[in-house]
């Protein structure tokens, strides 16, 4: 599979370009749950906190959306407390200062592994519950974790989505059935290995850590064996905007790999438009937000998906699935919710969704809770999502 290689020259300059057109990653959420722009001197004294990886993350604030108007269809108020930066040090600084107003909850994505112990026990001893949402908190500290979609489902669809695209094969409309594609198209393909590459997150950033796993142990399966390599090019471009354009600006320099891996809604979008602009020939799949991607991807389903960097990616309904943490942190304090193994909670209809009862069940050494499945968006669909998520 022959790809254009670009002059470095020409990189920079392309580079330079984008930083210049391109601002932040944040958009405007509508919401009818309380505003979020308190003052220095508003207490929140009794508030449930809902802490993402950064600021200026629609993924984050897509979810604070859900959990805001979860909250406060029971009355209870809220508040989006999340650092500038995309690092550990960051958000234990300011869960320590949240401590200390007495907040009524912590729902929180972390940046990392490890570094929170002091603080989530100092949060604990206070008796504020901690419900971790798309990146886990220590098992030890949290209540549960509100997993968006089973680890082993999102690394193996991943690998599955990039090995179709990089053969040029449409979505084969039904998730279960792009294994039955990729181990029919590899049975006769005897092109080039293919190489897959993924630009992540940062290097210790928990949920994607899993998921590359994943994909991985997706790759010793025996169909893709002398057909695809087995070793990802893994890059990380930290949850922010220039620093994922730079590595993705790498992975067209350096001109290896077929298709690029993005678990980060970030990451997609910055490669998205990377690739666009370069012209390159490598293809993109990964997670991302159908407002965010539309420049990058199919739009009808008329259109040729393989005209467009991007021609299928998934997420899940991140909307939905901040409501969920809300509901699992108002069961914890008001109904008795433990998550432990078999404890379940009951969450009010939704939106769209009917009330559902939810029960904790094991994962790794502490709990979880299953909000969702893979959502693929493609052409038949994209139209339909964009002004959803």
């Amino acid at each position: 599979m022959k790809k254009k290689l670009l002059s470095a020259l020409l990189c920079v300059a392309l580079v330079a370009s984008m930083l210049v057109g391109c601002g932040g990653g944040s958009k405007e959420v509508a919401t009818d749950a309380p505003a979020t722009t308190e003052t220095s001197s508003d207490s929140l004294e009794g508030t449930h906190v809902f802490m993402f990886k950064s600021t200026d993350n629609s993924f984050g604030d897509l979810m604070y959306e859900g959990f805001a108007e979860y909250m406060a269809s029971k009355g209870e108020k809220t508040v989006n407390k999340s650092p500038s930066e995309t690092t550990v040090a960051a958000q234990v600084q300011m869960l320590d200062e949240l401590i200390a107003q007495k907040v009524a909850s912590i729902t929180i994505s972390t940046n990392g592994d490890a570094g929170y112990d002091e603080v989530f026990k100092k949060a604990q001893d206070a008796g504020i519950p901690i419900v971790s949402v798309d990146s886990e908190a220590n098992p030890a500290y949290r209540i549960c974790h509100i997993n968006q979609v089973e680890t082993t489902d999102i690394g193996a669809y991943l690998v599955q989505a990039a090995v179709l695209i990089a053969l040029g094969i449409d979505y084969p409309d039904e998730g279960p059935a792009m294994r039955y594609a990729v181990e029919k198209a590899l049975a006769s393909y005897t092109g080039e290995e293919i190489v897959l590459g993924v630009l992540s997150a940062s290097i210790d950033t928990p949920v994607q850590n899993v998921w590359i796993a994943a994909m991985e142990e997706e790759l010793t399966d025996a169909c893709y064996a002398g057909k695809v390599s087995p070793t990802l090019d893994k890059k990380y471009g930290n949850d922010d905007l220039i620093e994922s354009t730079t590595q993705a600006y790498a992975f067209v320099v350096e001109n290896k790999v077929d298709c690029i891996i993005a678990p980060t809604t970030v990451g997609i979008a910055a490669a998205g438009q990377v690739l666009k602009t370069s012209d390159s020939d490598i293809m993109l799949t990964g997670l991302g937000l159908p407002s965010e991607m539309q420049s990058f991807m199919p739009a009808t389903i008329e259109d040729d998906a393989f005209a467009s960097v991007c021609p299928y990616m998934m997420l899940w309904d991140v909307i939905h699935l901040g409501a969920t943490a809300g509901a699992a942190t108002y069961a914890a304090i008001n109904d008795g919710f433990t998550g432990d193994v078999g404890s379940t909670f009951e969450m009010d209809a939704f939106r769209d969704y009917e009330a559902e009862t939810y029960e904790a069940y094991q994962s790794g050494e502490g709990t979880a809770i299953l909000a969702g499945v893979p959502y693929v968006f493609y052409k038949d669909n994209m139209p339909e999502w964009i002004n959803v998520l």
